[in-house]
């Protein structure tokens, strides 16, 4: 990925994050993008976290990975309002 697909990507997530009532999903993420974001988790532009999560209609757990933006790094700090 290059800084300018990594800066629609950041302005997309941004606009989600700020949209969101709760976590985002890895995959809402991609969907959202219409790309996978393999290259800006390895960037470290965004940060994943691994959990486990109760569906309340099955009872069954599920794994998830969230998603979100890294406000700390440099060009998430340049493109967004934080």
């Amino acid at each position: 990925m290059t800084d300018t697909t990594f800066a629609d990507l950041i302005r997309l997530i941004d606009e989600l994050e700020g949209q969101a009532e709760g976590y985002l999903t890895l995959p809402e993420v991609e969907v959202a993008g219409g790309q996978q974001v393999d290259a800006a988790i390895e960037a470290s532009i965004l940060l994943v976290d691994h959990r486990t999560r109760l569906d309340v209609t099955s009872g069954e757990l599920a794994s998830v990975t969230l998603c979100r933006l890294n406000r700390q790094h440099p060009l998430v700090k340049e493109l967004t309002s934080w």
